[in-house]
């Protein structure tokens, strides 16, 4: 199981939405992990945006409003891309959970999961 802990591990505040989202995320990732059923990593849950905007400086993203800032949004490291096969594979599964995902092609050695629509509002999105 996930913990509420991997998805904020520096303890930030969790004002309001904040709190909800994380909620939502912590539900929605763990249903993920009991259908997936193997272990799952997390490399990034709530940031703050000291470290977006660290992130934004060393090229890692481009994402000034990323999801991960308002507790949307997780990353599950995928070095074997496993995960990722198993989502593409499963994309409607991924529907009835409610998360969105960045497509794998995009990321190196992790998965990108949202609660939210991408604007696209497509299921695998380009980042």
């Amino acid at each position: 199981m996930i913990s509420m802990k991997e998805l904020n591990p520096h303890n930030l505040p969790t004002p309001g939405a904040v709190e909800k989202n994380l909620k939502i995320l912590f539900d929605r990732m763990n249903e993920l992990r009991q259908a997936y059923g193997k272990p799952m990593i997390v490399t990034s849950g709530l940031r703050s945006d000291e470290k977006q905007a660290e992130l934004i400086a060393q090229g890692k993203t481009n994402a000034k409003f990323s999801k991960h800032l308002a507790g949307a949004a997780c990353d599950i490291s995928d070095p074997k891309k496993e995960l990722a096969k198993w989502c593409l594979a499963n994309e409607e599964k991924l529907k009835a959970i409610g998360l969105w995902c960045e497509h794998p092609d995009y990321t190196s050695n992790w998965m990108h999961f949202q609660i939210m629509p991408p604007m696209s509002g497509k299921r695998f999105f380009i980042p």
